[in-house]
């Protein structure tokens, strides 16, 4: 690389070591020079706030993962990732208020300036009696410190609520339809070999994931834009789907996919820095 990129200084790259024991404890370094930097900030915290999630990761061993967002006496607001933790065992409520504990005292971070807590919807998390909510709340209340404030997470509080639009009748088709599809190699190829010959705007459809609260927009998007073709290599395949013709139908479905990019468009809005409480409330 810097044979291509700059020939003349390459014997400047030389002398530079880039083995990977070299490399693993030069990561190490960055990480904790990055982490001494944040407990300088958390230092000049007048207050600061947490959020927090807890999800399994592709191994299925437990992640907690702990931001902060901090303001100083000038009004210098810093968001930062605080912790990642892994929890190999059990995920209890006093399993993770334990290892928010150790990250507050880790940065040397004082209760009495905890000011509100954001969770997501687990019943380990945000349980007001053995939850991570009610030792913390248990945990203030007897040094003597303000209870903070508790919010649950609002995005997934718009996904929860977008789950009362089920429309089954009109899910049903699409995703018995998109499964028909792409279950098969054979008719997957054929399908994808179609849509290039008829020169559609898209080359695929999309899969269903019930877990995964943006795909439903992204599934019924595709599906409608691809309607006819859909339809014609259905029929093809001797699958004839009458709700494909059926004109209230389609309406239902035009409908539902409007609704749900509406809700996948706000979603988006709501993941960002900077996003205060007030003006996510408004959002939704």
């Amino acid at each position: 690389m810097a044979e291509e990129v700059c020939p003349d200084q390459k014997n400047k790259f030389e002398n530079i070591s880039l083995s990977a024991r070299t490399c693993t404890r030069r990561t190490e370094d960055l990480g904790d020079n990055l982490c001494q930097q944040l407990r300088e900030k958390a230092q000049q915290f007048q207050w600061f706030s947490l959020a927090t999630d807890e999800s399994n990761d592709v191994s299925d061993t437990a992640q907690l993962l702990l931001f902060i967002r901090g303001i100083d006496k000038n009004f210098n607001v810093y968001e930062e990732l605080l912790q990642l933790c892994s929890l190999k065992g059990t995920t209890t409520g006093e399993d993770l208020f334990c290892n928010l504990e150790q990250a507050l005292v880790s940065m040397q971070l004082p209760w009495k300036k905890l000011v509100s807590v954001t969770t997501d919807g687990g019943r380990n998390m945000s349980g007001q009696n053995k939850g991570s909510v009610g030792r913390i709340m248990t945990k203030l209340a007897g040094i003597g410190c303000t209870i903070p404030l508790f919010f649950h997470c609002i995005i997934h509080q718009e996904a929860l609520c977008s789950k009362v639009l089920s429309w089954k009748e009109v899910m049903n088709i699409v995703v018995s339809t998109v499964n028909y599809i792409r279950k098969n190699g054979l008719t997957h190829r054929q399908f994808q070999q179609f849509l290039s010959d008829m020169e559609a705007d898209y080359r695929d459809v999309v899969y269903y994931s019930e877990v995964r609260w943006l795909s439903r927009g992204a599934v019924l998007k595709r599906f409608f834009d691809l309607r006819k073709e859909i339809n014609t290599f259905m029929n093809e395949q001797g699958k004839f789907i009458p709700e494909l013709t059926d004109t209230q139908w389609l309406i239902d479905l035009g409908f539902l996919t409007d609704v749900t990019q509406e809700l996948n468009t706000l979603n988006v809005k709501l993941q960002s820095k900077k996003k205060l409480i007030s003006d996510m409330i408004t959002q939704t």
